[in-house]
């Protein structure tokens, strides 16, 4: 998504005019209601928000994609690399379409008292799974007998 220019004016206005409190404050703490540059900060986080569930979607298409294109098929596979760059379990669980039992089961044990418990959200999932050495993770899912 592009930023508006709008959006981008209104920020830099901000900065220029020092009227930036620091990192800690927000617009809404320093700018009245009417003006013209919280509205549209509040109209970019609305319709960020309304974007949210699409671009959730999307990325969900793009990793199942790249396990397609990278000859993963076992759901097993699939949630201890997805487990392995520290995605959460609920994530997991959608993603691979197992059961909490299976998950539990299969790859979750594996994982006991590793001190691995990121929680990626999926669209940060997507990222990390492109750029990790997904080849290397592929042999490990070997050794473990996942297919």
């Amino acid at each position: 998504m592009e930023t508006p220019l709008r959006l981008l004016e209104a920020m830099n206005s901000l900065t220029k005019n020092n009227e930036w409190g620091g990192n800690n404050v927000m617009p809404e703490e320093i700018l009245d209601p009417d003006d013209w540059r919280l509205q549209e900060i509040m109209k970019f986080r609305k319709e960020l928000k309304l974007r949210e569930p699409r671009r959730i979607k999307e990325a969900e298409c793009r990793i199942k994609q790249c396990f397609q294109k990278h000859n993963i098929n076992n759901p097993f596979a699939q949630a201890y690399i997805l487990r392995k760059i520290g995605t959460k379990q609920s994530s997991i669980l959608k993603l691979t379409g197992l059961s909490k039992h299976d998950y539990y089961l299969h790859v979750g044990s594996l994982f006991r008292n590793t001190g691995n418990y990121r929680q990626l959200r999926i669209t940060d999932v997507e990222v990390v799974l492109m750029q990790e050495k997904l080849y290397d993770l592929l042999e490990e899912t070997h050794e473990k007998n996942f297919g």
